[in-house]
């Protein structure tokens, strides 16, 4: 089963690795694509989306592997976050993964709701105990909702599965890796669905399926 992981972080931002040292581990780790998905907010974005557009550059020309700069918006006040998605890619970013309020630190009240209605928006990671109506807008413009192999940011996992599942929301597992050794293998990915409350069923098709709905969305297209 090939591993998809949206959600990465490398010394551009908080992580604790290179992005060339990151992409040679999710190539290790049986990784369909890298995906770079450093923090931006309003006073990094300008700086970090290009480094991150390099560094994927850079990592599919040493290691012939697909390489998607993304980036994940963090500590945007609800009422920006769109402006900073657009900015983001517009500047490059294939992918906006937005930092959701999930209860591993100080959820921002408000933020899941602007990031699902958010049309730049692909994913809402570790959305914490997502409400209906957030997670209907989510629904609405094809956002998917992360289930978190990360610590604390999977403490709602479960809410997250419920929720997505009764209102037929889509699901997608990102690692939120800071270091190498955090970054997904197959088995890790059965264990964090499995343990989410999920069915043999629904897991693989999030493992399969929901990946290549996030990048058909933006039209990107992984080498066969």
């Amino acid at each position: 089963m090939p591993v998809f992981d949206f959600h990465t972080h490398t010394t551009i931002s908080d992580g604790h690795a290179a992005p060339l040292e990151m992409a040679r581990r999710c190539q290790q780790n049986g990784y369909a694509a890298y995906v770079c998905s450093d923090h931006v907010d309003e006073a990094t974005v300008e700086r970090r989306v290009p480094e991150i557009v390099a560094a994927c550059l850079l990592a599919s020309r040493e290691l012939g592997m697909a390489s998607i700069p993304a980036v994940e918006v963090t500590r945007v006040p609800p009422e920006r976050v769109a402006r900073v998605a657009a900015r983001a890619r517009s500047l490059g970013a294939q992918l906006v993964v937005v930092h959701g309020e999930t209860l591993g630190d100080y959820p921002q009240p408000g933020l899941n709701l602007a990031a699902a209605r958010c049309p730049d928006v692909d994913i809402l990671g570790h959305p914490g105990l997502i409400t209906d109506e957030a997670a209907e807008a989510a629904r609405e413009n094809h956002i998917h909702l992360e289930i978190s192999a990360a610590g604390l940011h999977g403490l709602t996992n479960g809410h997250v599965a419920r929720v997505a599942i009764r209102l037929g929301v889509e699901l997608v597992l990102d690692s939120d890796a800071h270091r190498p050794e955090a970054l997904l293998t197959a088995e890790r990915a059965n264990q964090v669905l499995r343990g989410s409350g999920i069915d043999l069923a629904t897991v693989l098709k999030i493992a399969a399926d929901a990946p290549l709905r996030v990048l058909a969305r933006r039209g990107i297209e992984l080498p066969t």
